[in-house]
């Protein structure tokens, strides 16, 4: 079972239990639970960078480029998911150590969702262009309030004593998973008739591992007429009690019918898949 690495003093200098040097960790099999947090964020306050040399030596660490999943959100349903940062570092007197964890939210503290770092590639000597990767485990790290903005916290010790640590390193927005059906028939229909429309929207429910209907939420009716390219409104619809929509439409000519669901900051947008309806 894999554990929250902790920083202690050695030697007189800093190392990572757990991760005593700066590569991946493998071999290990996946963690059934958290494990305990690591000292050094906490020791270094919200937000702040160890720039001023928390553990004491003139010349600390800097990090740049710090890029959390390409940049791009992180859409999270029932399954693992696998996550890397990257990161450049300068350290005067080589890297010794680093620690990093990934934890929801816009102040540091003990109640925040967090996922600890599986280890480190590529971080050694006294400039490297490092990444980070992590495990996302729904069942074990996040909650029906786990959506929204996430933070890169990381830590780099030098040989020589110096130190950049900080909780708000990198940037990350972690999305919801939702899904989105739609059925459009009768198929074929007369011209001029209508086309009913059907839909159901949910979204993945951490607490409860499973699928929810998403309930009263907004859903938009799209048409592409055959042959060609641009999507067209056709209503805004809102779903019901159990996450289902259902509307008709006049049909004038052959083309796909479709739903879309925007998405907010905590949950991913989708497009259901188009259904085709040939008008006679």
């Amino acid at each position: 079972m894999r554990i929250r690495a902790s920083i202690a003093a050695v030697t007189g200098t800093l190392a990572l239990g757990g991760l005593l040097a700066p590569y991946a960790v493998a071999g290990e099999t996946p963690r059934a639970e958290r494990g305990e947090r690591s000292g050094a964020f906490a020791k270094s306050g919200a937000g702040k960078s160890g720039a001023s040399g928390k553990y004491g030596a003139a010349a600390n660490p800097t990090v740049t480029k710090v890029v959390v999943n390409g940049g791009k959100p992180l859409v999270v349903g029932l399954a693992d998911k696998a996550v890397r940062a990257t990161f450049s570092v300068n350290a005067p007197g080589g890297i010794e150590n680093l620690d990093a964890e990934l934890w929801g939210g816009s102040v540091y503290g003990d109640t925040n969702p967090w996922v600890p770092v599986d280890g480190f590639k590529s971080c050694a000597g006294t400039a490297a262009n490092c990444s980070a990767d992590f495990l996302v485990m729904p069942a074990i790290d996040l909650n029906n309030k786990s959506g929204g903005g996430w933070n890169l916290a990381l830590a780099v010790f030098d040989k020589q004593g110096g130190d950049y640590i900080n909780e708000k390193a990198g940037k990350l927005t972690l999305l919801r998973h939702t899904k989105l059906t739609a059925n459009a028939g009768p198929e074929p229909v007369k011209k001029g008739q209508n086309v009913t429309v059907d839909g159901l929207l949910t979204i993945v429910n951490w607490d409860r591992r499973t699928y929810t209907g998403y309930v009263n939420h907004t859903v938009q009716l799209e048409f592409l007429k055959k042959d060609t390219k641009t999507w067209t409104p056709v209503k805004t619809l809102k779903t019901d009690k159990n996450g289902k929509v259902k509307t008709t439409a006049k049909a004038s000519v052959d083309g796909y019918w479709r739903l879309r669901y925007a998405g907010t900051g905590t949950v991913a947008p989708v497009t259901s898949t188009s259904d085709f309806v040939d008008v006679r």
